[in-house]
């Protein structure tokens, strides 16, 4: 039989497994295997081992290390911190506690407390001391002043149960208005909830300043869950390779080793390259630069990702991307610096440069993704670069952050939409509908090119 403690430490391992699956790392059963044999190895008190064995193991691209390092911390804590939040805890529990005697004792009524749901006890608890001490007041005087024909406690009751409702609805309108990076990935809450999809609704041209970390953590999850149901999906769909000798020895340890069920390897199609190219003019630096997080999010399911950015002229930023890092200093580097960033917009000059200098990097395994509202100078000079790019890549999308509604206000719209596929990307959640829906509905494998995994 099972010990409770192995069961407890099983179901927790899946657990972390599953956080790790819901932040965008693929991570399967049997990785959750072999991280559960490779702990059997260590001594799993020792910290260091521990996570050591748990990052050889469900770890498989060392961009996911900072994602996984920062979900093993929160989650397995040493055990002097893990005794310092008990000790906290419990202290916290001890003062709570004592707050509620004194609220009882300062709202009683002849030495009877007030008939409060304990609710209500800890949003009188939690009030300013000024207005704790205003309550107390009027209780007392209210006691002072009935009357033996004239008993007051029910209409006392009803009254300091109003201004409890009165406060608690104050605090939480305070409270709505935090800054929101944790509670948008957590979504625990009904408030949390709302919030994200407030984030996910509103035009990101309009979001304020106090919304961006939480709509930068949200881009974050959106994207690495993508990922991974990219990754997940390439691996049902791609074909039987040669017998997978490991896969079959654990398949077939119930029976004794004898090899029943035969396990193989499977094929890797080659993956698609990913070439974006934003406008970074002054109207649209922010809707490119959501779409650029949300895309670079997407990298450990492409093959490449290059880097364009345009104005009035066209700046690669691969190389920068490269030698900086992160995307954050990137972005950074090219608001600051860039000579694209928030000049005018000339979509044909910068089309022409990326035919003429970087046709190397238009291939039929391209897929091209152009962020801009269409407009620009000379629309007709426009036109036939955009066929010629079409012509040489695989798939050509095109994001538009103006509503559709505006859209026939525009012949740009209408010019350009006759060549590439374009779609809103005015929202998160229209720009997640885009790029999941549309950028690989087709695409995600080449015929003919698969490789051996």
């Amino acid at each position: 039989m099972i010990a409770p403690a192995e069961c407890r430490f099983a179901e927790n391992m899946a657990l972390f497994a599953s956080l790790l699956r819901a932040n965008g790392l693929p991570v399967g059963t049997a990785e959750l295997l072999d991280a559960l044999q490779a702990l059997s190895f260590i001594d799993i008190g020792d910290r260091r081992a521990f996570k050591t064995a748990l990052r050889s193991t469900l770890v498989k691209n060392h961009r996911d290390l900072e994602v996984f390092d920062e979900l093993f911390d929160c989650c397995f804590v040493p055990p002097e911190v893990h005794t310092q939040r008990l000790k906290e805890a419990e202290r916290q529990r001890e003062q709570q506690q004592a707050r509620l005697e004194c609220a009882a004792h300062e709202l009683s009524f002849k030495g009877e407390p007030l008939q409060l749901s304990p609710e209500e006890m800890l949003i009188y608890t939690s009030l300013p001391e000024r207005e704790r001490e205003s309550l107390h007041r009027f209780v007392r005087e209210t006691e002072a002043a009935e009357k033996e024909m004239r008993p007051l406690r029910p209409l006392l009751e009803t009254v300091v149960k109003g201004q409890l409702r009165y406060w608690h609805s104050r605090m939480a309108q305070a409270s709505a208005g935090d800054a929101a990076a944790g509670a948008g990935a957590g979504g625990g809450t009904g408030r949390a909830a709302e919030r994200e999809r407030r984030l996910r609704e509103a035009d990101i041209q309009q979001l304020g300043q106090e919304d961006l970390p939480a709509a930068k953590a949200l881009i974050n999850r959106l994207s690495r869950q993508l990922a991974a149901r990219l990754l997940q999906r390439r691996q049902r769909r791609a074909p039987r390779g040669a017998l997978d000798f490991r896969r079959t020895v654990r398949a077939n340890m119930r029976h004794g080793g004898r090899p029943f069920l035969l396990k193989y390897k499977r094929k890797r199609p080659a993956k698609l390259q990913l070439l974006f190219i934003g406008d970074l003019s002054a109207s649209m630096k922010r809707y490119s630069s959501f779409v650029l997080q949300f895309i670079y999010g997407l990298k450990v399911a492409v093959s490449n990702l290059e880097i364009f950015a345009f104005a009035d002229t066209l700046e690669y930023l691969t190389p920068a991307l490269k030698q900086q890092a992160g995307l954050e200093e990137l972005l950074e580097r090219v608001v600051l610096h860039g000579k694209s960033w928030g000049g005018g917009t000339n979509i044909g000059a910068a089309l022409a440069e990326l035919n003429r200098d970087y046709r190397e990097l238009l291939t039929t395994r391209t897929v091209a993704i152009i962020v801009s509202d269409t407009r620009t100078i000379n629309l007709e000079a426009a036109l036939p670069e955009l066929r010629r790019l079409k012509e040489r890549v695989r798939r050509l999308i095109w994001l538009n952050p103006l509503p559709p509604e505006q859209w026939p206000r525009y012949r740009s719209v209408a010019a350009f939409g006759e060549i590439a596929e374009m779609w809103p990307c005015n929202t998160i959640a229209r720009l997640e509908e885009a790029i999941a829906g549309r950028l690989f509905a087709a695409s995600l494998y080449l015929d003919g090119e698969a490789v051996m995994r």
